[in-house]
């Protein structure tokens, strides 16, 4: 059995001025770099047997604090990049072109060199089935710390009823979150979803930094 950690990546200023972020990048804030760190210690004694991480600076930044002092490589992968915004990047939340583009992400439509849903559901899964190829036979866990609607297109691969359920609900995966798909004979299986259980028991509270 084989598991995926999809990890949202830290907190950004991106994030905290309410910008949208997808192949743009903007650093990690203190309090994303704290969550990557406590998401390391709240990982420290799950072992894994790759880290992949998006080529986006703050994924990869947010995988070095997971990796703490585990001696092993960061895998830099293209595919694991959030969706492109093409037009809207960096463009503010509350734009009416990017908020209708947010609210309705599941639709076919895209910003002008951009990517829509499927675009992105459709790399995700090549990404995944190239990830296993890589690590054909093996077991265990890698670790692929990537975006919040990239991880929801992995669910796409996993299994769309959940997908759709995340759709329906709106759901937004918070930074440092942790989602985990399973893989064994052919078959996905979602075992947790937006979990911030283990940045948790490493020692981040949302209340420390309101």
């Amino acid at each position: 059995m084989m598991y995926f950690y999809f990890v949202r990546h830290g907190e950004t200023l991106s994030n905290i001025w309410h910008t949208l972020q997808g192949w743009s990048d903007t650093p990690l804030t203190e309090k994303g770099i704290a969550q990557g760190k406590a998401l390391g210690r709240g990982l420290a004694n799950t072992p894994f047997e790759k880290i992949y991480s998006s080529t986006s600076e703050r994924a990869y930044d947010t995988a070095c604090y997971i990796r703490g002092k585990r001696n092993m490589e960061i895998t830099m992968c293209r595919g694991l990049k959030e969706m492109n915004f093409g037009t809207f990047e960096t463009k503010a939340n509350t734009f009416a072109g990017c908020e209708t583009y947010l609210q309705r992400i599941q639709f076919p439509w895209k910003a002008a060199g951009g990517e829509n849903l499927e675009d992105v559901c459709q790399r995700i899964h090549q990404t995944m089935r190239q990830i296993l190829e890589e690590n054909k036979g093996g077991h265990g866990n890698i670790l692929c710390v990537s975006h919040g609607i990239s991880i929801l297109a992995a669910l796409h691969t996993a299994d769309k009823e959940v997908y759709e359920e995340c759709l329906r609900n709106e759901v937004r995966f918070g930074n440092c979150s942790v989602t985990i798909i399973g893989y064994h004979k052919g078959r996905y299986t979602v075992e947790c979803i937006n979990s911030t259980e283990y940045v948790t028991k490493g020692g981040y509270y949302e209340k420390d930094y309101q």
